[in-house]
């Protein structure tokens, strides 16, 4: 019974942090020809490429909102446009970037893993135990 609710509590929560991350990465797929300019902004934080003027402009235009307001995407799209054709055109971005390698949604997963094994873990010593505290004699 206890076995059956721990489960059904472990789906649900990967579940819910699986479903909204998954549902992220596809707004910036299904932009036409600015996604591969959103992706790549999205994983660099600048563009490392070289793309058109109609790419650059459809991207600003299909940027999705969520992208807009927590990156700085706009900003690095108007700056290769106002640039375009000159040196570093489409970097947008100053020296070091003190980002990950990983996405944001990767690490969120990944944290969430590691502390429901903890919990469960200590679940798990805890009725190996017999559910009792430590044993404190004086």
């Amino acid at each position: 019974m206890m076995r059956t609710k721990i489960r059904s509590w472990i789906v649900l929560t990967l579940l819910t942090v699986a479903i909204p991350c998954l549902a992220g990465t596809a707004t910036a797929s299904a932009s036409g020809i600015g996604a591969p300019v959103i992706a790549d902004c999205q994983a660099h934080l600048r563009l490392t490429r070289h793309y058109t003027t109609a790419q650059l402009r459809n991207a600003l235009a299909t940027l999705p909102v969520d992208v807009e307001e927590y990156s700085n995407c706009e900003q690095v799209i108007e700056a290769a446009l106002t640039n375009a054709g000159g040196k570093g055109a489409n970097n947008g971005a100053g020296g070091n970037s003190g980002g990950s390698f990983l996405p944001t949604p990767v690490i969120v997963v990944l944290v969430l893993l590691v502390l429901a094994a903890v919990t469960f873990g200590a679940v798990s010593v805890r009725r190996k135990s017999g559910g009792q505290g430590p044993d404190r004699r004086t």
